[in-house]
């Protein structure tokens, strides 16, 4: 339990880093950036893995890649594009990722202010 009483799902899902507005059509990309343990290095990418054949299915998935660094070991990337914020919304509800979600304590030293959400920069047409 964290100190507000809360476990560490519930107070990920309150992380400003995954709110969004449902009525938001545009695609949601984002990136993800998590670091394992001490030790966990194996175990933590053995649960990305996991995480990301689950994710690929989602029917509002368009992409889902995880990464892993070359310079720094343990130092995991997810880069992830859902259709709509109600797509990663429903995304933030499914089994598999309150799973990995609940896993992270132990596997990572990150949490829920790892993701971050973005918004592609208009490049005109010269």
């Amino acid at each position: 339990m964290t100190s507000a009483g809360h476990d560490f799902f519930t107070e990920s899902l309150a992380n400003e880093s995954l709110k969004v507005d449902s009525a938001d059509r545009a695609p949601r990309p984002m990136v993800a950036v998590l670091e394992a343990k001490p030790g966990m290095v194996d175990a933590f990418r053995a649960k990305i893995v996991e995480l990301v054949r689950h994710v690929r299915r989602e029917p509002g998935c368009l992409t889902f890649v995880p990464y892993e660094s070359r310079d720094v070991e343990g130092r995991f990337y997810l880069y992830e594009v859902y259709a709509d914020a109600a797509a990663f919304e429903a995304h933030l509800k499914t089994d598999h990722v309150r799973e990995f979600i609940t896993s992270i304590p132990g596997l990572s030293t990150g949490g829920p202010s790892s993701l971050v959400q973005l918004n592609e920069i208009p490049v005109p047409e010269q």
